[in-house]
């Protein structure tokens, strides 16, 4: 029996407002770089919801530190996941032509590591997708509930990539329309509930339930924001920054 907060998160990764509209901006963005022959390793793969939708497309791997998600993905009948770090992969060289990264960089101590193992793995020309919350001074309880040890700039993400390698495709904000809103009620919140010496237990997480309503106005936002980005087009803000980056050398897509 595997515990029941990973039906919960399992649940949330495929009804949430905010989880689904992510995943439907992945799709989006890498969706014209993948084949059927393309082979996809997603980092932090948690229990399997971005997955489920890429292997509808490619051959797919996912790699996560938790035995308990492992074993929850396994169970939704995933293949090819297997427990690791995300800053040492257990894939020789030049395996997979993509690798996503969702929400995990900022919960890792050595981050630079990861993107240097993500650029090892990948073929020349392969593409790093890579999507991470904004904006250092919007850190909260939140934050904290989710392990995160920091939020990113721009242009610290640029250049970590950068430095490992990597060439920038492109970067843009997503959860761009409600910005405004949810940045207001992180800075409000951090008043109303201070971060100083709270523990993960302690912490108070931004993920609730929702009416549906509400729950179904929201994701037809990042919907439309989806469409926008799917076409080539950037965000200038955001809660998160989503980046694609590519090994350089001959594409393999």
């Amino acid at each position: 029996m595997l515990p029941r907060e990973y039906d919960i998160l399992y649940r949330l990764e495929n009804s949430y407002w905010w989880f689904t509209g992510m995943k439907l901006i992945m799709e989006k963005v890498l969706g014209a770089t993948i084949a059927p022959s393309s082979r996809l390793l997603d980092v932090g793969c948690g229990t399997g919801g971005r997955l489920l939708l890429l292997s509808r497309s490619c051959q797919t791997w996912g790699v996560d530190l938790s035995p308990s998600a492992v074993a929850y993905c396994r169970q939704r009948g995933l293949k090819n996941i297997i427990q690791a770090d995300a800053a040492s992969l257990p894939y020789p060289d030049q395996m997979f032509t993509h690798a996503t990264c969702c929400d995990v960089l900022q919960n890792l101590e050595d981050d630079t590591a990861a993107i240097e193992e993500a650029f090892r793995v990948l073929k020349p020309g392969g593409l790093y997708y890579i999507s991470e919350q904004a904006y250092p001074l919007l850190r909260s309880q939140h934050d904290i509930s989710q392990e995160a040890v920091r939020r990113y700039q721009r242009r610290r993400l640029r250049k970590l990539l950068t430095n490992s390698g990597f060439e920038v495709q492109r970067m843009t904000g997503a959860n761009s329309i409600l910005f405004p809103a949810l940045a207001a009620y992180r800075l409000a919140s951090r008043t109303t509930h201070p971060i100083a010496s709270v523990k993960r237990e302690q912490a108070r997480s931004h993920i609730f339930a929702l009416p549906r309503a509400l729950n179904s106005a929201l994701l037809q936002v990042l919907k439309l924001e989806g469409a926008w980005i799917g076409s080539g087009r950037n965000m200038p803000w955001g809660l998160s920054i989503i980046t694609l980056a590519k090994k350089p050398g001959r594409d393999h897509i």
